[in-house]
């Protein structure tokens, strides 16, 4: 078995993910959150060669999982101290999962590209249900492929991409030595 290429999270970054998202949807729930930053990070990798954050996504019961966002959201003490952070988080997320900014995001971490996937993320999962979101990330090839363990970012690009070669080819080179 070839060696899975992986990228080095970057956390604050991955915080202002949060942030935006909660930004153009105050209130999102963790679900749809972690789901809208999947499908960016798809779009955003498709169409520009990278992932926003560089997350590690598991292949989780509920669908792809970003970790190092879920994390941030569940206020893991791992990504707490990636983060530098003090405890204190600029977002609250309520007894019902839903999730409020206290700040508006950073946008000098985040480039035109990143928002524009950002978009995209969260429009595709804003009014569709928790049942419709787990069916289609369920049927993603990337999550089929990681079969209960941590999903491939060259399992991103569909099989139609006539550049799908030359895209593993960049993941593969540059992977270990990206920052985000």
């Amino acid at each position: 078995m070839s060696h899975t290429p992986r990228y080095i999270p970057n956390a604050a970054k991955a915080l202002e993910v949060i942030l935006w998202i909660v930004q153009r949807r105050p209130g999102i729930d963790v679900y749809h959150l972690v789901k809208a930053t999947f499908f960016a990070d798809k779009y955003h990798l498709n169409r520009y060669g990278r992932p926003i954050t560089a997350d590690s996504y598991f292949a989780a019961p509920w669908g792809p999982l970003p970790q190092v966002v879920y994390n941030l959201l569940k206020r893991d003490p791992i990504e707490m101290i990636a983060l530098e952070s003090n405890g204190e988080l600029p977002f609250r997320v309520d007894a019902k999962h839903r999730v409020y900014g206290d700040r508006e995001a950073n946008l000098r971490r985040l480039s035109v590209t990143d928002v524009e996937a950002l978009e995209f993320g969260v429009r595709h999962v804003e009014d569709r249900s928790f049942e419709e979101i787990y069916l289609e990330t369920h049927d993603d090839p990337a999550y089929v492929l990681a079969a209960g363990l941590h999903m491939d970012y060259r399992d991103f690009i569909p099989d139609s991409d006539e550049a799908k070669a030359d895209k593993i080819e960049a993941i593969e080179e540059t992977a270990r030595y990206a920052v985000f």
